[in-house]
């Protein structure tokens, strides 16, 4: 069906694909929290870059992951299906073999390219190792990066489960640029794609890989940083080496004449992590609770700028309810692609939210990771079996009173306060709302993406 899909989509490319734009620039950090941005309240770290960007542009205020793990969210983004749905409930193996995202899930790349459009993923895939799953077999013209979750910065070697293995590659061909950051490689390669295609009208998703660990950042960005604490000192050089790279981005749309041409979207895969390895802690999520791996806000309440000149008011905020999910709604509308027909596609389109500030966003966003569930509905939020805090995703389960967690977002942003005996029929409604999406999400999903099922 997926490919009778895109053979339809193709056949409607040929009438009616635009000779010229717009764009789109899909711009995604690695494990950086909501509070590590100058536009997002952050003091100690300097994204100047970024900060532009919002000044420019839409910035979300309540923006959410899928999920609060990299593999997840980024299906989600890719396929504006929910992870479950998308087949990908938990990370993806780093292992060359492995299976990764269904070949059956549409992706942007796909969609866009059915409209003549140039594709391609710079960074980090994490969504298949095996044939048939790589980037190039999901829609992706070209393909410069790494396909696990995480590379050495320096070496390009995947260190994290047996055999390590070097994983840097363009398209299907290994490069070695040993000694070569790699937040410079993304940069560099994202800004000649640009170059390359300012004749074509383009979709480049730029996946960094900072600052997830391994904990690395060139001399000159460590210095800026002598007077903080070690592990926040090298994260702030990492989101400041993460920032820069977004400004040579920016600039190179300029210099190819294309700013006013081209769809910019910004967003963290998840929150930052607590994790031990890698000195990987130095991340701030605040003002929420939790971090990568939980589903209390910490770990899915993220930073989301969207900016396109002449089409996107310029320094605004949205407060609706908006998700990863939305980007492939959005892309379809503004590449002009027929939304699909044949499966469930669980976002919808930022277009009118973009244009106008009292546009609805979504009724309620659910997760299921992990053994947790979480669904926000307005102003409540459930957390079923939550994770506070973490070595790797691996501390202890709330219990108690506070397995079952709602919080009121409206008065205690910050998750604070277990609100779930004063409001116990709100959690009655919650609870039997999350059970039927659930239901939904597992009906037509793999066999093996099925995580346990509620109480």
């Amino acid at each position: 069906m997926r490919f009778f899909l895109i053979a339809v989509l193709n056949g409607l490319a040929v009438v009616g694909a635009p000779a010229r734009g717009p764009n789109m620039v899909i711009l995604y950090a690695d494990d950086m929290g909501h509070g590590d941005a100058g536009c997002y309240g952050c003091r100690d770290i300097r994204t100047p870059h970024i900060d532009a960007l919002a000044a420019e542009a839409v910035r979300f205020t309540h923006y959410y992951s899928a999920a609060p793990i990299c593999s997840p969210s980024r299906a989600a983004l890719l396929t504006g299906r929910y992870p479950i749905r998308a087949g990908v409930p938990s990370n993806v193996s780093s292992l060359p073999g492995d299976p990764g995202m269904p070949t059956t899930e549409l992706t942007v790349a796909e969609l866009a390219r059915s409209r003549g459009y140039a594709t391609a993923l710079i960074g980090k895939w994490h969504l298949g190792f095996s044939s048939g799953t790589k980037p190039n077999d999901q829609g992706f013209d070209e393909f410069f990066g790494f396909h696990a979750g995480c590379v050495d910065f320096y070496s390009h070697m995947f260190y994290w489960q047996d055999p390590p293995h070097h994983d840097l590659y363009h398209n299907h061909e290994e490069i070695h640029e040993e000694g070569t950051y790699m937040t410079d490689i993304v940069a560099r390669e994202a800004t000649r794609f640009i170059e390359a295609h300012r004749d074509r009208p383009f979709l480049v998703y730029v996946a960094f890989n900072a600052p997830h660990y391994p904990m690395q950042a060139p001399e000159r960005l460590r210095r800026m940083y002598a007077d903080l604490a070690p592990e926040r000192a090298i994260y702030a050089a990492m989101v400041t080496g993460l920032d820069e790279a977004i400004g040579k981005i920016v600039d190179a749309l300029r210099r190819a004449g294309l700013d006013d041409q081209t769809f910019v979207f910004f967003a963290s895969d998840n929150g930052a992590t607590t994790e031990m390895r890698g000195n990987g802690r130095g991340g701030s999520n605040a003002p929420y609770r939790g971090h990568k791996f939980s589903l209390f806000d910490g770990g899915i309440h993220l930073p989301a700028i969207v900016r396109w000149p002449g089409h996107v008011p310029r320094g605004e905020v949205r407060e609706q309810l908006v998700c990863g999910i939305d980007v492939l709604p959005t892309v379809a509308e503004i590449v002009g692609a027929p939304a699909p027909t044949d499966r469930k596609i669980d976002g919808l389109s930022l277009v009118p939210i973009l244009t106008k500030s009292d546009a609805p966003g979504h009724d309620a966003l659910f997760w299921a990771q992990g053994g947790q569930r979480a669904v926000r509905q307005g102003r409540w939020k459930l957390v079923l079996d939550g994770v506070d805090t973490a070595e790797g995703g691996k501390a202890p389960r709330l219990t108690g009173d506070d397995a079952v967690f709602l919080a009121d977002l409206a008065a205690d942003p910050g998750e604070t306060r277990n609100v779930r005996r004063e409001h116990a029929g709100i959690v009655d409604r919650l609870t039997a709302l999350h059970r039927q999406w659930h239901e939904d999400v597992t009906s037509g999903a793999p066999p093996t993406s099925r995580p346990k099922r509620l109480r």
